[in-house]
């Protein structure tokens, strides 16, 4: 994989050499670093490996391997990276299959490029929208409030360091997502990919200390198996406003 850069990094997975060739390079004077696989089995290798992408193009009728199921199985790994499909098959029922398997967008071949970025500029904006989320979450016996940073049990304070707040901010707002150990050291502890993740497994660890559950199967903070985590059974309970109100 490339080195990182300053541009989000996308994933084009399109066997057409033409199509790809002009889409890489186009992509790449827009400012986005990218990766090219120029088959299913590749795609799928790509898109599950870490860190993770910020975005793949995934053309749907790839040899060796289609699209569709290429996202599928990558989905079934625990990747909730955005994913655009390309396609040549311009009919609802292929559009809707696209959906049913994961994913976020679809642009149905031919296509202007100029249409294309915008679409993963609107997906990026979007996912970036999802991480910066507010507002009051109930998980595991907290009530936690993404504004004014407080946690709480049984209406007592939760003594957290600022990491451990940070990671369980960060988990809430990627909710029902994977999120990569590399994603997290990048985006939580500001460090490179390369640095020991245990430190990661540690703070994981003291969160669910404080956490309703036992064992593995009942945290809300669950283990994705080599690849990170993510945490499950978060639930709204009022607006931000409200609770000051």
């Amino acid at each position: 994989m490339a080195e990182s850069s300053k541009g989000p990094h996308l994933l084009v997975v399109e066997d057409d050499s033409e199509l790809s060739t002009s889409l890489v390079l186009y992509l790449e004077s827009e400012g986005y670093e990218v990766t090219l696989a120029e088959d299913g089995t590749t795609g799928q290798e790509e898109a599950t490996r870490l860190p993770g992408y910020d975005l793949i193009v995934l053309d749907a009728k790839l040899p060796d391997r289609n699209g569709f199921e290429v996202l599928r199985r990558a989905r079934e790994d625990g990747v909730r990276t955005p994913v655009l499909m390309l396609t040549g098959l311009g009919d609802h029922e292929h559009k809707i299959r696209g959906f049913q398997v994961g994913a976020d967008d679809y642009l149905t071949k031919p296509f202007e490029t100029e249409e294309l970025v915008a679409r993963i500029d609107a997906l990026l904006r979007r996912e970036a929208e999802v991480n910066e989320e507010g507002g009051v979450f109930e998980v595991g016996g907290l009530r936690v409030n993404l504004d004014t940073e407080d946690v709480t049990r049984d209406d007592e304070p939760v003594d957290l360091t600022d990491l451990e707040y940070s990671l369980l901010a960060y988990l809430l707002r990627r909710r029902g997502r994977t999120a990569t150990r590399e994603q997290i050291l990048r985006d939580v502890w500001d460090l490179p990919a390369e640095v020991e993740t245990r430190t990661i497994d540690r703070h994981v660890n003291a969160l669910r200390d404080v956490m309703d559950g036992s064992d593995e199967d009942s945290w809300p903070i669950q283990s994705v198996y080599g690849i990170g985590y993510k945490l499950e059974g978060a639930t709204h309970s009022a607006p931000a406003e409200e609770e000051a109100a």
